[in-house]
Parts: C-alpha cells; sequence; structure tokens
C-alpha cells in the first residue's frame, strides 16, 4: 500500500512539475519581452546568469548554462549589440574576456524583476507568508537536488 501511495505522489509530482515546466517557459517569454522587446527567452536567461555570476568568462558561463558555447558566444554578441553586455578583457588572463551588465542591461533586468515579483504575488496572493516560506524553502531544496 505505501508503494503504491508513493507511486501515486511521484506521477502527481511529475504531472505538476511538467506542468509548472509550461508555465515557467511562458513566464519566461513574457519576461524576456519585458526585458527587451527584441530578447529572446534563452537571451533574457543569459543576462540573469552573468548579472548572478558577473565578472564571468565566456566558459564559465557555457558551464553554468550546461550548453555549447556558440550559440552562448552569439547570444553575448547581441546582447552586446543591443548595449546590455559588455565584455572587457581578463587581467588575469589576457586571453579570457570577462562578461558583466551594462547600465541599461541591470535596468532592463530590475524591470522585468518587478514584473516578475508581481506576476508571482498575484498567483499566491490567496497564501500566507508562512505558506509562501514554505514553498520557497521546498523549491530551493529541491533545485538543490539537481546540482
Amino acid at each position: 500500500m505505501v508503494a503504491t501511495d508513493t507511486s501515486d505522489a511521484l506521477d502527481n509530482l511529475e504531472k505538476e512539475l511538467v506542468t509548472l515546466a509550461r508555465r515557467l517557459r511562458g513566464l519566461q517569454r513574457t519576461l524576456s519581452d519585458e526585458a527587451h522587446p527584441d530578447l529572446e527567452p534563452a537571451q533574457y536567461a543569459l543576462l540573469n546568469h552573468v548579472e548572478e555570476l558577473a565578472p564571468v568568462r565566456m566558459a564559465d558561463l557555457v558551464a553554468a548554462l550546461e550548453v555549447d558555447k556558440g550559440p552562448v558566444s552569439r547570444a553575448c554578441a547581441r546582447l552586446e549589440e543591443e548595449g546590455l553586455l559588455k565584455r572587457a578583457a581578463d587581467k588575469s588572463d589576457a586571453r579570457a574576456t570577462l562578461l558583466t551588465l551594462t547600465a541599461a542591461g541591470k535596468r532592463k533586468l530590475a524591470a522585468a524583476r518587478k514584473k516578475r515579483h508581481k506576476v508571482i504575488e498575484d498567483l499566491l496572493k490567496d497564501w500566507s507568508p508562512t505558506q509562501v516560506k514554505t514553498f520557497a524553502t521546498q523549491v530551493s531544496r529541491f533545485n538543490k537536488l539537481a546540482d
């Protein structure tokens, strides 16, 4: 009986995670539009990673994103053209460049983050602060398992 309960719970969890992932992709598209009208969701995610890791070498960014270098390099070039990202020589290694956000990039992300918080706040408006904190803790715990 316990195995069946666990199996049912895992089936439900898997279904809910798939639904959550789909909804998060939709939210990501909306937020990337907020950050910059011509910005693709993957580029928005890249800006978030650069902000989090900056200053960051391209190789370290590629490793963090777990994708091929080519698409990341092209996305960085586009973001640099848009004035949202800048490259600077790495003083410790002349062969490497460090990526950081420009002031415009930081402003765009801040505006999008504010919108994201509002969307999440609206979704959870009927939840108590304790429920929100518990949910955040559980999602964080789950995410750490995947690292």
